[in-house]
């Protein structure tokens, strides 16, 4: 999610050249988004700094303590911080991801991310709305994704190629 106000200023005095100055704010805000198939709602999870394996580490964990339900199945994309030896042990009996279970969709298909429908929907909506703070934006950002259901239906997926795939 990001965030870019720009102001441009054009008075000049009487008699100059019209000079156009533009003062550009660019900030972003990354998410961990966790949609449960049950109620069809999106809880947000901020990223503090940077998108690494430690931060996926923490949200994975808060996901794990705020929800009750016994096994957790969570869709990661290819991004490298998901596929890291220091996440991937954690998931093991035993360990502080146990309840989760991952799942790696194939490298490349963003359909098949439920996540990344709702990102996409939301980004979409607000996104020829121009806000003056980066709170409002991040604020109009979530008030959509906390308003609406998302009905993500894993069984009407686009079909996977599999001709030359010999791991499936």
């Amino acid at each position: 999610m990001e965030h870019e106000a720009e102001t441009r200023r054009m008075q000049p005095p009487k008699g100059q050249r019209t000079k156009l100055s533009v003062n550009r704010q660019r900030t972003s805000q990354s998410f961990f988004g966790a949609l449960s198939l049950t109620s069809k709602k999106v809880t947000p999870y901020p990223i503090e700094g940077n998108r690494n394996t430690w931060q996926t580490i923490l949200a994975l964990e808060r996901l794990q303590r705020e929800t009750e339900a016994g096994k957790i199945a969570v869709v990661l994309d290819d991004a490298r911080s998901h596929h890291a030896k220091a996440l991937t042990g954690l998931h093991e009996p035993g360990r502080l991801l146990e309840r989760i279970t991952p799942i790696h969709p194939p490298p490349y298909a963003p359909d098949h991310n439920p996540a990344g429908h709702v990102w996409n929907a939301a980004k979409n909506n607000i996104a020829t709305i121009q806000h003056e703070t980066p709170e409002e934006t991040l604020g109009a950002f979530a008030s959509y994704i906390a308003g609406r259901t998302f009905d993500y239906d894993f069984e009407h997926l686009p079909p996977r190629e599999t001709r030359n795939d010999f791991v499936s």
